[in-house]
């Protein structure tokens, strides 16, 4: 008896620790946070994303307990399928500094590809808008050579004056 309400108490705890998210969850909040043009700033948080979503160039999936191993998969797959972007997210909780570690290894392991991250601990807005998340931590890869495109082009704009951003800066690859 008391090894069943052990038992019970530890399925709570592992219960306790997951989130509840799915791909679409993730593409809703693509949807309306990434996509939408904010009422302060009429410039969307990516102007790639749309695109992305209308030609499914975009692949989400939740993350496997090898993240890693898995992360080296889906690079291996970029090309195979023509993607702009994969969303690994998790159902558990992992801190913001192990994630952050992750992605150090994962991008060291693959350094064709930009590895980054969101996490829910993630506060931060820019200009009033909160660009994270917010229900699962989240890892990004991109193709470094089209993300450096990317941005390249949007130094050509207004794109980071208009939110703020210094695109020289170290949070960019």
């Amino acid at each position: 008896m008391v090894e069943e309400n052990q038992k019970c108490q530890e399925d709570l705890a592992v219960k306790e620790k997951q989130v509840a998210v799915e791909s679409k969850d993730i593409e809703k909040w693509i949807r309306q946070v990434v996509i939408k043009k904010d009422k302060k700033n009429p410039t969307p948080v990516c102007p790639f994303a749309k695109r992305t979503l209308e030609d499914r160039k975009i692949q989400i999936a939740m993350a496997k307990k090898d993240v890693l191993l898995q992360v080296s998969h889906c690079c291996n797959l970029f090309n195979i399928f023509n993607l702009d972007i994969v969303i690994l997210y998790f159902n558990h909780k992992i801190s913001e500094k192990r994630l952050a570690d992750l992605c150090r290894k994962a991008h060291k392991q693959n350094p064709k590809y930009a590895i980054m991250y969101d996490h829910p601990y993630n506060n931060k807005k820019v200009k009033g808008v909160q660009f994270s998340f917010q229900k699962a931590p989240l890892l990004f890869i991109q193709d470094l050579n089209k993300l450096r495109d990317a941005q390249r082009r949007l130094q050509k704009t207004d794109y980071y004056r208009v939110w703020g951003l210094d695109g020289d800066s170290d949070m960019f690859y």
